[in-house]
């Protein structure tokens, strides 16, 4: 029987703030250029003169394009989704003046860093699925693109069920296909491309799990929509955001409900029922806990430090005696405080892992979502 408690929107879309700042080192203004002149002529399938967003997308999604030269086209890619300012048409001519852009003008992309960054995330990756103690949440750093909201519910089932995730959900097939089991329905997907490792979640095992899963996860969630509303790949699908309660009955296929922290931030509550709102969200927690049941929440304004906004989290426990929540943030950080810990200072993390008092969780935080075990589909605890 579900608990009757608010069940109010947690909304987890996360934008595309990474979490550290991507800064080009020597040598990669000239490597991004070099790969660029050499291959432009090429990649510009229709020799019009430009690459236009589908040749992009083909370039993507192409298991040949690999190394510096997927760097590249994982680059492009990243700079084609740029909504802040409006970029000029990618001739070679504009690509070219756009990366020696010397300082960088303010919102424009900076071409080097992301592809220096793309070119160290695919020499990290070994392309096994998983490592010998795979997989394990504190290695999984959320990539480029604002997927907060899927990874979140991933990071708490590899907390609570990694056998599940290791032996039931995702499977490779023959000719290096994978199988990934969302809920009651199973996406084939190819091995990702190295444009496609670029693009999605760093790994600091060098495994490709986490790629796999938001690789089957975009073209689940695009093959939702109508035919005529589809994006041009499953990973724009994915990079759109979402809720984390929402993907996290998608991919256990159970039931879920939410309970809202919206009655924290209203200054004129009555003791009373603030009282009543913390015991319900205490009781949530508490249950979910003891029966190791999944669970996420999100923020939308932040004022501590270390907190970021408008982002998916994964709950990973409750300790009712000291009413401390523990959780996890998918950049996967790790940050010292000096002096005290708190709502100033902000609290040590380690691997994207922090603990912080309910009391200061519930100001912070929209809202929780809760894995519903009774109307489970046949999912390994």
């Amino acid at each position: 029987m579900r608990p009757a408690i608010a069940t109010s929107l947690l909304l987890a879309v996360s934008t595309l703030m990474a979490r550290d700042e991507e800064k080009s080192v020597s040598g990669d203004q000239e490597r991004f250029l070099a790969v660029l002149t050499k291959n432009f002529a090429a990649w510009d399938a229709d020799h019009d003169g430009l690459l236009a967003a589908n040749e992009i997308n083909n370039l993507v999604e192409a298991p040949e394009v690999r190394g510096e030269d997927a760097a590249a086209i994982a680059a492009l890619k990243r700079a084609s989704r740029f909504r802040i300012v409006t970029l000029p048409s990618f001739t070679l001519e504009h690509l070219q003046t756009l990366a020696k852009a010397q300082p960088l003008e303010k919102g424009m992309p900076d071409l080097p860093a992301m592809f220096g960054g793309s070119l160290k995330h695919i020499a990290k990756t070994k392309h096994e699925l998983f490592a010998p103690e795979g997989p394990r949440i504190e290695t999984i750093r959320q990539g480029r693109m604002g997927n907060c909201f899927s990874l979140a519910p991933l990071a708490a089932l590899a907390h609570e069920r990694p056998d599940y995730i290791r032996e039931q959900m995702i499977r490779p097939i023959e000719n290096g296909r994978y199988v990934v089991k969302l809920g009651q329905q199973e996406i084939e997907v190819a091995a990702p491309t190295d444009a496609e490792i670029a693009l999605t979640s760093e790994n600091e095992d060098g495994s490709v799990w986490v790629n796999v899963y938001e690789k089957a996860a975009g073209v689940a969630h695009n093959a939702k929509k109508p035919a005529d509303k589809r994006d041009a790949t499953g990973l724009d699908a994915l990079s759109r955001g979402g809720s984390a309660g929402t993907q996290l009955a998608f991919i256990t296929g159970r039931e879920m409900f939410r309970v809202s922290c919206s009655f924290a931030k209203k200054k004129d509550l009555p003791k009373a029922d603030y009282d009543k709102h913390m015991a319900e969200l205490r009781a949530a927690l508490t249950s979910a806990t003891k029966e190791n049941r999944l669970m996420t929440c999100g923020t939308l304004k932040t004022t501590i430090p270390g907190l970021t906004p408008n982002h998916a989290y994964a709950i990973l426990s409750y300790y009712s005696a000291t009413d401390v929540i523990r959780v996890w943030n998918p950049h996967g950080d790790t940050r010292e405080v000096k002096g005290e810990p708190g709502p100033k200072s902000g609290y040590p993390i380690k691997d994207g892992i922090f603990e912080l008092p309910l009391t200061v969780f519930v100001k912070e935080f929209s809202g929780t979502a809760y894995e519903v075990i009774s109307t489970s589909l046949n999912l390994a605890q």
